[in-house]
């Protein structure tokens, strides 16, 4: 069926060429000039060929609250005026309004939340009111193993091997072959929530330490180099024997990293194998080495405070009382570093900190490249529902929206927003070259596999080994995971 919809289309694209490449009248020299309707984005079919006006629905849902597709009524930011231009852009060339259904609520997106559950159920009624969608990370990855979402590879006019689509989330991402969420410039979402690293550069100074930019290019920024810099700092400075949100430190963390920290060192829970399938990766020696060189390094509260966790109760905190901690810590220059994602780059853009970022540090030396780890609980991806109703529409208009997100959204965000307002120096700059060319999608992390993102990121309270997690959990992994290839082979 998919072929003969191709083969038609096709026909009719052919056949509109026809009716709109005639000749015209003979100029000058008597030769024939032929008049060529152009495409806005290549690969894309000219205006005058298709007809999709009208509007075009997408569905936003996640943890994070942002949506890459609606137009702010009043004073817009840069990004927002950027967004804005374009869905004016595919306006104009297409007739097409983009229209969005914003359901982006903390905590909404688990696996069976908002975004789910509105087009399961919309598949269920046989309904069909979303074009495309972008949803939350668990969500999105529960609607593909269900078999709801469309795989990106056969939708007419979507070219995944574009430069503006990821390459990167098209190697990790991609189950058999098939791809049925992805990212790219078509989002800044997820350029948002990929981890990095925050440092004060007066406190570098002041403890004589070397200087992090160098050690990152002289590829000497590993854990053990990073781990010997932050244990130069610590200090209960109201002397009351405890150390908490009052004190120095030589890192501030949460528990996040305690997942991310994989991506930094070359690994992840799962990967895709040569066959396209799923194989649970997380458990080797080399990952064995990270997790006892990190916790050693986390779990020293003397040196470092996790603003998520309560070290003298051992409970975890408020995130009322959390975010106020990690701001007056950072701000009062009472943490030399940070870790968190690119996001909070600009919430510190006020702040009389002189800051600058970095990238995670490799386990090693002798790893080849650093790593990034996107983050499951905050990033969204682009889908189209299997109830789409037009679903070559949805291919023009998301291959469209990508395009010209390379072109005006991602500079509105990359070069202006972040580097030219948020950064304060053009080292900063260098590494989120670094950060953004070695993002990293840890599919094991997406599909909840064995849940050892969760038991992972809860190392601070239980204190359980690697060795212990992975044991506990491994049967449900493998198990999980067959099912999973099961599916993706049957909906092939």
């Amino acid at each position: 069926m998919k072929r003969l919809l191709c083969l038609a289309l096709a026909m009719l694209m052919l056949c509109a060429c026809f009716v709109s490449c005639g000749e015209d009248e003979t100029v000058g020299d008597d030769t024939v000039q032929e008049t060529v309707v152009e495409a806005p984005v290549e690969g894309l079919p000219a205006p005058s060929s298709v007809n999709i006006a009208g509007e075009f629905n997408i569905l936003v849902s996640g943890n994070y609250a942002w949506n890459d597709f609606a137009t702010v009524e009043g004073e817009r930011d840069t990004v927002q005026e950027a967004i804005y231009r374009r869905n004016e852009l595919l306006k104009q060339d297409y007739g097409v309004e983009v229209i969005t259904d914003d359901v982006i609520k903390f905590g909404s997106t688990n696996g069976s939340g908002t975004g789910y559950q509105k087009l399961y159920n919309e598949y269920v009624a046989g309904e069909s009111t979303y074009d495309a969608a972008s949803v939350g990370t668990y969500d999105v990855a529960s609607l593909a193993y269900t078999g709801l979402l469309w795989d990106l590879n056969s939708v007419p006019y979507i070219d995944l091997t574009k430069d503006y689509w990821d390459q990167q989330a098209n190697e990790d991402l991609a189950v058999l072959g098939k791809m049925y969420y992805t990212n790219g410039d078509i989002s800044v979402v997820n350029n948002k929530v990929t981890h990095a690293i925050l440092f004060n550069k007066n406190m570098v100074e002041d403890y004589g330490m070397a200087d992090p930019y160098e050690l990152v290019r002289n590829n000497n920024w590993t854990l053990e180099t990073f781990s010997g810099l932050v244990k130069q700092v610590g200090e209960d400075k109201n002397l009351d024997g405890v150390y908490n949100e009052n004190d120095m430190y030589g890192l501030l963390t949460w528990n996040d990293p305690m997942v991310a920290v994989l991506a930094s060192s070359d690994a992840k829970i799962a990967g895709v194998n040569d066959a396209g399938e799923i194989e649970l990766t997380l458990y080797n020696e080399r990952t064995v080495t990270l997790y006892d060189k990190f916790t050693d390094l986390v779990f020293d509260s003397q040196h470092v405070y996790n603003y998520q966790y309560d070290s003298v109760t051992g409970k975890a905190t408020s995130s009322s009382v959390w975010n106020t901690n990690r701001d007056n810590i950072f701000n009062e220059s009472r943490a030399v570093f940070y870790l968190n994602t690119v996001a909070t780059i600009e919430r510190h853009r006020d702040s009389d900190v002189e800051f600058g970022v970095l990238p995670y540090p490799k386990l090693d030396a002798t790893q080849e490249e650093y790593g990034h780890s996107v983050s499951a609980y905050h990033s969204q991806f682009i889908c189209i529902p299997l109830m789409a109703k037009n679903v070559t529409k949805s291919g023009i208009v998301l291959e469209y929206l990508a395009a010209k997100g390379q072109e005006i959204v991602r500079p509105a965000y990359y070069d202006i927003t972040l580097n030219g307002k948020s950064v304060r120096d053009e080292e900063s700059s260098e590494m989120l070259d670094i950060i953004f060319a070695s993002r990293v999608y840890d599919i094991g992390a997406y599909y909840k596999i064995g849940t050892y993102n969760t038991q992972l990121g809860a190392m601070f309270v239980s204190r359980d080994s690697l060795t212990v997690i992975y044991e506990t959990y491994r049967n449900q992994a493998e198990t999980y995971i067959n099912q999973v290839n099961g599916i993706f082979a049957r909906l092939g």
